[in-house]
């Protein structure tokens, strides 16, 4: 707080600071300030400017900081792609990670330094493009074989971007493709996801490619088993 308070009722704890403070990340030796006027930096302090957008500020144990989207924004300029992997595994670990509020996040700022790492991070832990597009259209034409009600695709649910959602059942559905689901660091993901959606009362069920091509049948009794009616 001190720190903040040094630089003027606009400033924010900021990068790595932030990080340690959110619980994210470890501190420097200096503390991370970040202003909207450019400003000298201190012996302990090292000061940035930016102008923040309102939802990039936010309070946090009584200290003006960053909001998590933004911190984990700045720091892909610092970090290495497995630190930084290792940091929004760490924000969905403590459940303080929102993709869509990153998402915007980069929108404000395309090029932003580090964003290409962080799209790529993102990539993987979304998981592969294709393979997702592919998988949602198999899986939607198996919804409608079945005759089973349209549900919504790539919505957020409890702060989670998931794969296939029935509000009305409190399911959800993740596709697993194959070069993600054998990733460690995905696999871990996923257990993590899972756990805050059955926190929130949110039953989940994985299907694989493989599954939905050798034994649709038992994908949709699946579906079915799990339903909340």
């Amino acid at each position: 707080m001190a720190a903040v308070l040094a630089y003027g009722p606009d400033a924010v704890l900021s990068h790595r600071s932030a990080a340690a403070h959110w619980g994210i990340g470890s501190a420097s030796y200096k503390f991370d300030v970040t202003t909207p006027q450019s400003k000298r930096s201190r012996k302990t302090i090292r000061a940035h400017t930016a102008r923040l957008h309102p939802e990039e500020r936010t309070t946090h144990d009584g200290i003006p900081i960053t909001s998590v989207a933004r911190t984990v924004l700045d720091l892909a300029a610092q970090l290495s792609k497995e630190s930084l992997t290792r940091l929004v595994e760490e924000a969905d670990r403590k459940e303080r990670f929102d993709l869509r509020a990153l998402d915007r996040a980069m929108a404000r700022r395309p090029r932003a330094p580090g964003t290409v790492r962080l799209r790529a991070v993102l990539a993987a832990y979304r998981g592969t493009p294709d393979t997702r597009s592919k998988l949602e259209r198999d899986f939607r034409a198996l919804v409608q074989r079945a005759g089973l009600p349209e549900p919504q695709f790539n919505v957020v649910v409890a702060g989670l971007t998931v794969d296939v959602w029935w509000p009305q059942w409190r399911l959800v559905v993740e596709l697993d493709g194959e070069p993600y689901h054998d990733n460690p660091s995905a696999f871990e993901t996923d257990r993590i996801r899972d756990a805050t959606l059955q926190k929130h009362d949110i039953r989940v069920l994985r299907v694989t490619g493989d599954r939905m091509d050798n034994a649709p049948g038992a994908v949709v009794d699946d579906v079915l088993a799990l339903r909340r009616l």
